[in-house]
């Protein structure tokens, strides 16, 4: 009975989680395409003759709440990603991790919609916020337990090194403890709407992960240097603060 417990455990390491994967590819976007939902034309807008300040004032709120949200959720994505492929098998307990990961992402089209709609009222933002960042911070939680459930059963590349898994980890550290503390400071300053804006911490925390548990790059066979490859993934960076400090701005109006 030992020895067949055993193989079923065997065989089933040996499968790839593809299925795994792609029930959570599929639902992160209808995730991402429920978020755009929430921008639309209000009725008001329309009656009242299409006044653009007053569009303006009010898909701030929702255009930033998604675009804040499509980030962070793109982020865990990536993180996502980034712990399968070195995951190589599965079992019953990792696929149950990783349904409870996924409950906690199919929330945020509702968490969101919830601080674009609250924006306006500084009373109620601070407990509105607390609950989006503790979805956030959940799903952050899950992601981390998965990662080191597979991590102490077998389940990992054992080529990976230690200095590559703690650096996957400390990336996945970074956004729940973002977030908690965003919740801290919105309640000890709920008229300053201070907690969206701690989560600009994300990508220099992210650099600094990088940066102290850097590993030497294997060659590059595309023929671009250091520097090239450097400007490439600076692009990305420089498009997100322009895409957010239109949104921001709107915000301010």
């Amino acid at each position: 009975m030992k020895e067949q417990r055993v193989r079923k455990t065997v065989i089933a390491r040996a499968k790839e989680p593809a299925r795994l994967l792609a029930l959570s590819d599929g639902l992160f976007a209808t995730v991402l395409t429920l978020l755009v939902l929430d921008l639309r034309i209000p009725e008001g807008l329309i009656t009242a003759g299409g006044d653009i300040t007053a569009f303006a004032r009010w898909i701030g709120p929702h255009l930033f709440s998604y675009l804040m949200t499509f980030f962070v959720a793109g982020n865990y994505w990536l993180a996502h990603h980034r712990d399968f492929e070195h995951i190589i098998g599965y079992d019953n307990l990792l696929l149950r991790y990783n349904l409870l990961f996924l409950l906690f992402i199919g929330l945020f089209p509702f968490t969101t919609a919830t601080i674009s709609t609250t924006s306006i009222a500084p009373s109620p933002y601070a407990s509105y916020w607390a609950i989006y960042a503790a979805n956030f911070i959940f799903a952050g939680i899950m992601l981390m337990l998965t990662r080191l459930y597979a991590l102490h059963h077998g389940l990992v590349d054992p080529e990976i090194s230690h200095k590559e898994s703690r650096r996957i980890l400390m990336r996945e550290i970074n956004a729940p403890a973002v977030f908690l503390v965003s919740i801290v400071v919105e309640f000890l300053f709920p008229r300053s709407y201070l907690g969206p804006w701690i989560l600009l911490a994300l990508l220099p925390l992210q650099m600094l992960v990088d940066r102290i548990y850097a590993i030497p790059a294997p060659e590059q066979t595309s023929g671009l240097g250091a520097w090239p490859r450097r400007l490439w993934q600076a692009g990305t960076t420089l498009l997100w603060l322009l895409i957010f400090g239109i949104a921001a701005w709107l915000l301010t109006l």
